[in-house]
């Protein structure tokens, strides 16, 4: 049983305590991946707190990717977490000799978003609303490719946020972006190859190949997924995310957008998997047209979520699918049941019609570009400023950090563990082994939407000031002199 020194009288909520000492836990490899953590019952009794609390603490490290779930087995660590954990460094770090614990321990997560925005009391209303007015239905069986009313709202949403015009009929509704890919997989074929881009979401890749794909990753350039790598490849479905490459953070131009096109309309049987998984969340301009609307062959699928946008926990996702495709899957995998519940399903229905997505959104935005800008203002005021490139800032929930420092990657997240930081380098998101080039800058990729504005400010100014010790010699001399005068 997992032994955790609660502070009752802390500013920090215990749910936020029992996330802290878990990650730590998983940090000194004493939780192990896939190792099954105590059930939220037996833990709060350990405790002594609520089964809520506990809850929340789960639900917050599955959002961060430390944990996922199994359906009535429960919480584990994450199979992915040594994504966290680097080889030792070839130099000694400096350790701080201040004082620090467990709690000051600072993940910038890719893969969180802000809980304490998302619209608590909104969607407590809606739910005691469907729960009173719909409660039969609710317990009736759904449609395979979910609500029929759902898959309307959605289709009204894409032609308000996205231009893309659609029919319920089309649309395919799952728990999240692993299921639909892999329900994908057998609806376009696993005997096909798949592209990924590369570096890219790793979880996608994961997916697809434990569902039996052939997988190969494909280089990306300063344009997006490389044209020439994929036709040399022989590859038949691309999986792309061209409105905000992850975690590159660039995004693919119109007419790179159009080559793709004909690269998929040049030969039968060849398909893009658009995963468009957070263009609501863009900050500058008007997003580019999806791939999914320039389509006039039916080749396109389109992949989105509601994870960015609400909570991880939630696992609603959708796929817009051909309707040459919509068929097939009617008449091949429509025994599925729908893998999304009813009652969460009929309450973002509501959701949607009642325009509580799109004014959640615009909140977002401005609560996200604001840390943003946080970010950038901290770093320019910073010795590092002249050695930083903060990108891709247009979109999305993380920032790219081209570092140009005299260091390699791992000395850099070596660093920031001695400082009680956790980071990812861009090493990590490669499909192959990445050794970077020479004269080339590390990239570091910097997730902030689960932090607030406190968190941010002390953990992104303690790791640059963790990175001060490569600069070189003679500027180190100069802010020291600076500083004790």
């Amino acid at each position: 049983m997992l032994t955790i020194l609660l502070q009752p009288k802390s500013h920090k909520p215990l749910y936020q305590q029992i996330a802290h000492a878990i990650t730590q836990e998983i940090a000194c490899g004493h939780l192990q991946p896939k190792e099954k953590l105590p059930s939220r019952r037996a833990l709060a009794a350990h405790l002594q707190v609520s089964i809520i609390t506990v809850q929340t603490a789960y639900e917050q490290l599955v959002s961060e990717g430390y944990l996922f779930t199994k359906p009535r087995c429960g919480y584990f660590v994450d199979p992915d977490v040594h994504l966290f954990a680097h080889m030792p460094p070839k130099r000694a770090i400096p350790v701080s000799h201040e004082k620090t614990t467990s709690a000051d321990w600072i993940t910038f997560s890719t893969r969180g978003v802000d809980l304490e925005q998302f619209p608590f009391s909104t969607w407590a209303k809606l739910s005691r609303q469907v729960l009173s007015v719909q409660a039969q239905t609710l317990l009736q069986s759904l449609p395979s490719m979910g609500l029929y009313a759902l898959r309307a709202a959605i289709a009204d949403h894409l032609w308000a946020f996205r231009d893309i015009q659609t029919t319920p009929e089309q649309i395919l509704v799952g728990a999240g972006t692993e299921v639909l890919l892999g329900i994908l997989v057998q609806l376009l074929g696993a005997s096909k190859r798949f592209a990924v881009e590369d570096p890219g979401y790793h979880k996608g890749k994961l997916t697809l190949r434990s569902s039996g794909a052939s997988v190969i990753g494909i280089p990306m350039d300063a344009q997006g997924i490389s044209m020439e790598a994929l036709e040399k490849n022989g590859v038949s479905v691309a999986l792309v995310t061209p409105s905000h490459q992850f975690p590159t953070g660039i995004i693919m131009p119109v007419r790179r957008r159009a080559a793709l096109l004909e690269w998929a309309t040049a030969q039968p049987g060849r398909y893009i998997i658009e995963d468009d998984f957070d263009s609501e969340l863009r900050f500058q301009g008007k997003p580019l047209p999806a791939i999914f609307s320039m389509d006039t062959h039916g080749c396109v699928i389109y992949l989105n979520t509601f994870a960015r946008t609400l909570a991880p926990s939630l696992r609603i996702g959708y796929a817009v699918l051909p309707v040459s495709l919509a068929k097939q899957y009617q008449t091949t995998l429509s025994f599925y049941s729908s893998t999304v519940p009813s009652f969460e399903q009929y309450t973002l229905v509501h959701f949607l019609k009642e325009g509580h997505l799109e004014h959640h959104l615009n909140r977002m935005k401005k609560v996200y570009r604001q840390r943003q800008r946080l970010l950038k203002s901290i770093l320019c005021k910073h010795p590092l400023a002249p050695y930083i490139q903060m990108m891709g800032e247009e979109a999305g929930l993380h920032l790219l950090l081209a570092v140009h420092l005299d260091c390699t990657e791992n000395e850099l997240i070596q660093a920031a563990q001695a400082a009680h930081i956790t980071i990812s380098g861009i090493s990590a998101y490669y499909d192959a082994y990445y050794n970077g080039q020479a004269n080339t800058p590390n990239y570091i990729v910097l997730g902030y939407a689960s932090l607030n504005t406190e968190q941010l400010t002390t953990g992104f100014q303690r790791l640059l000031d963790a990175w001060v010790y490569f600069l070189p010699h003679e500027v180190q001399r100069k802010i020291s002199y600076e500083n004790s005068n």
